[in-house]
């Protein structure tokens, strides 16, 4: 719900801007990505409040060498597997344990303190002489993983969905583990300046409620496809037409986008360029769409594989993208940004040197990026970029309503849109 308001938001925002005069694609650019890039904080204080904030593993296996056992979340491990104890000693286990790698986070939390909690109400008591082979203890540690993974967290899975997920998908992805920890955000992140650029840019040719209509439509046909492809996870027949459907209602968009932009050729240029963004200029618009559409994809793809398979943080993962990206594109933007003929970038400076209005937009921006990014990325880490590509649709609707009513609320016709029929 949150990523679906505040990407409207986000995206009315910026259209706003482009109507009000202030073009600025580049600079919008580098302040989403400054947004982004912000997400470090927001990752810096999970770990203040949460120790060791990270996802939770994915397998059995890695929650049997959690055993340091944190006896400050037993109350609430009775209340989850039904009050009956196990008896182990926790020094003893401890010192068995204490050459095993661990991961330290959340679920070390409730895996450590269910070794002192009740873990089946079929268990008798287990010692701590027990093997971790046992299936004693095995059944245990699987019954108490399913209730924790299920009660524990807020977000359902924190590390995704595995629907669809095959031993295929696993052989894919290996190639993760080869790549240095931090360099792991540098692939999503030149996707992500790369399809930002295209997406906020794609705004000056085009309605924003048109855009979002095709954006959200390619992005969940492309996602399915990405997702079989490179993934190699299995799609329902079901959600195989549902693509179908999608893609059928991209292609009527696209052509009553044109229809109206023909039914307005009669109106003078200045005004269609102020209205429409030039009719000249709609196949550019739906170029920088496809292409951008393309990009986002892969980059969510990317961001789905580390945080899924290599357990990286979503939070720090989208604070890394954005501080790679903004350190690349302020290059790009200081050397040859006038030069790519997307933004003129001594107006834009002229512009917001003389508005103070607009210098306070572009001050609060980068916040609303932000939130808008925190919740697309959380998204993607407690299912997937699949899923998270159809519950963005709902945008839409939000923007084209929010656009209609500025555009007949409001007393500028300058802003907003109008209905049109086809």
């Amino acid at each position: 719900f949150g990523m679906i308001i505040t990407g409207s938001a986000r995206s009315i925002v910026v259209k706003l801007a482009y109507q009000s005069g202030f073009r600025a694609p580049l600079t919008i650019t580098l302040l989403y990505l400054l947004g982004q890039s912000f997400s470090l904080f927001v990752y810096g204080i999970q770990k203040w409040f949460v120790n060791d904030y990270k996802t939770l593993p994915l397998t059995k296996e890695e929650v049997e060498l959690t055993l340091i056992h944190d006896e400050s979340l037993q109350e609430k491990c009775i209340e989850l597997t039904g009050g009956v104890h196990v008896d182990v000693d926790v020094d003893e286990q401890r010192h068995n344990n204490a050459s095993l790698p661990t991961k330290q986070n959340n679920s070390t939390k409730i895996m450590q303190s269910g070794f002192t909690s009740s873990l089946s109400n079929s268990s008798p008591s287990i010692s701590s002489s027990a093997s971790l082979e046992s299936a004693s203890l095995s059944s245990a540690i699987s019954e108490f993983y399913a209730t924790a993974r299920a009660s524990f967290y807020e977000d359902g899975i924190p590390n995704g969905s595995n629907h669809g997920l095959t031993t295929q998908s696993e052989e894919r992805i290996k190639w993760v583990h080869r790549v240095p920890y931090y360099a792991k955000p540098l692939i999503p992140a030149i996707l992500n300046l790369l399809n930002s650029a295209l997406r906020w840019a794609s705004l000056v040719y085009i309605d924003a409620s048109v855009a979002e209509m095709m954006i959200s439509g390619l992005e969940l046909t492309l996602s399915v496809v990405a997702a079989r492809i490179f993934r190699k996870r299995i799609v329902a027949k079901s959600r195989w037409v549902g693509v179908i459907i999608v893609a059928v209602g991209v292609v009527i968009i696209e052509r009553a986008n044109n229809s109206k932009h023909q039914q307005s050729s009669g109106s003078s240029e200045e005004e269609d360029s102020k209205m429409h963004g030039g009719s000249q200029n709609v196949m550019i618009g739906l170029v920088l769409i496809v292409v951008q559409s393309i990009l986002s994809v892969l980059q969510d793809l990317g961001e789905e594989i580390f945080m899924q398979a290599a357990d990286f943080p979503a939070t720090m993962m989208l604070g890394l993208e954005g501080l790679y990206g903004f350190c690349i594109g302020t290059i790009i933007y200081s050397t040859v940004g006038d030069q790519l003929r997307i933004e003129d970038i001594d107006s834009t400076m002229s512009i917001l040197s003389k508005n103070a209005k607009l210098r306070w937009w572009v001050v609060g921006l980068p916040f609303l990026f932000l939130i808008t990014s925190v919740f697309n990325i959380k998204a993607t880490e407690a299912t997937s970029a699949m899923t998270r590509n159809v519950w963005k649709t709902l945008r839409t609707v939000l923007v084209w309503l929010g656009l209609l009513g500025i555009f007949y609320l409001g007393n500028d016709s300058a802003y907003g849109e109008a209905w049109h029929t086809p």
